[in-house]
């Protein structure tokens, strides 16, 4: 029996979503035909692809070879269908270009710039410096949950610039035929109500959360799950006691704040562009826990004399940084402060990019020394 691309949608589905019940929603069915569904391409490919517990859905080895040739087709499939004027079934992952701004009417004949990006604070900064190169040119965006899905669509040549997060300690290379530029040092920020227990601390570690409940999202967030499953994974096999969190799953982003709230749980997450009322996060201290937030474009592309520019200009803006960058050679990216950083009434948006949670930016100065 041959595999489907209604198949390969539906494996992208549970690895992004994590459960069966969040794939189910993310394709418009129900469980039980997902379910049915996945059993058959089990069955025709004579894999265990995921395995099921009281965790989610977990890709097997051979489930993640299978993901990585789905991760290679889809975009192509659907540029494809894109270039032929057939609309593809809603995808997982990334969601269809659409305007990201208004823009004056372009010269007849000129191109989008394709941009593709991962929910980050410095997205408006990038889109704003990319209408200041090109002004005349109209600017389409591309969101996704993990990078891996931008990255095939730079090498397919349908993303100009994409900014994605890269885990050097978790994932594998960066593909060739990609050219990339770190822009900040990041780590997951774990979130907690503001009368919680670990509220007053300048840090954290997950020798502090192995008595706590972790809430997760069964939609979206993908990548930011698979971190934080794989810092607790790696931290229990490291740690002497092998304590680890207990795990709860949300709906979405609003039930996952409730629950945190009302079970005094607490919440992972990577730096993002608007608060969570009553929330307050600290960075999360343990080497796997660092991530680099990323440009990248093709070598060749029409972006390429400006990209290194860009990418230095994205470097001076981020969040808390307050003066400008040296040359990328000469100095670390920034990094997370140490600080937790309650929600701040509503102040105006500043002229001079900074990050909107005004009181406490979520970086560190990095000791050059």
């Amino acid at each position: 029996m041959d595999i489907e691309i209604a198949d390969l949608r539906l494996l992208r589905a549970v690895a992004e979503t994590g459960s069966l019940a969040g794939a189910a929603r993310e394709l418009g069915t129900n469980q039980g035909n997902l379910s049915r569904r996945l059993q058959r391409i089990e069955r025709a490919t004579g894999m265990v692809i995921f395995r099921r517990g009281h965790h989610g859905a977990t890709p097997t080895a051979a489930g993640r070879l299978l993901l990585r040739g789905a991760d290679a087709v889809l975009p192509l499939v659907d540029q494809l269908l894109a270039t032929t004027g057939t609309q593809p079934p809603p995808p997982a992952d990334p969601a269809p270009a659409a305007p990201s701004r208004p823009t004056a009417p372009a010269p007849p004949g000129t191109p989008s710039v394709q941009l593709g990006a991962v929910p980050n604070p410095l997205l408006p900064v990038i889109a704003g410096h990319l209408g200041s190169l090109l002004p005349h040119a109209p600017i389409a965006l591309r969101t996704a949950d993990a990078g891996p899905a931008l990255l095939d669509l730079i090498r397919a040549r349908c993303l100009d610039l994409a900014v994605f997060r890269y885990c050097p300690g978790l994932e594998g290379p960066l593909p060739d035929g990609v050219e990339t530029a770190v822009v900040a040092e990041e780590r997951l920020l774990i979130g907690f109500a503001e009368r919680h227990r670990l509220a007053g601390r300048r840090r954290l570690t997950l020798a502090d959360l192995g008595s706590e409940t972790c809430i997760l999202t069964e939609t979206g967030h993908s990548a930011l799950r698979r971190h934080f499953l794989a810092v607790v994974e790696r931290g229990a096999v490291t740690a002497s006691s092998g304590a680890r969190p207990m795990l709860c799953w949300a709906a979405d982003d609003a039930e996952a704040a409730a629950l945190a709230c009302a079970m005094s749980a607490v919440l992972p997450a990577y730096p993002f562009p608007a608060p969570v009322p009553g929330i307050s996060y600290l960075p999360l201290d343990e080497p796997a826990a660092r991530c680099q937030l990323m440009l990248a474009w093709p070598p060749d592309g029409r972006l390429a004399p400006q990209a290194t520019r860009l990418a230095e200009l994205a470097r001076q803006s981020y969040p808390g940084t307050g003066t400008p960058a040296p040359p990328p050679a000469a100095a670390a990216p920034p990094t997370l402060l140490d600080r937790p950083v309650p929600h701040p009434r509503p102040a105006p948006f500043p002229l001079t990019p900074t990050y909107p949670h005004a009181a406490v930016p979520y970086t560190e100065r990095v000791n050059s020394a």
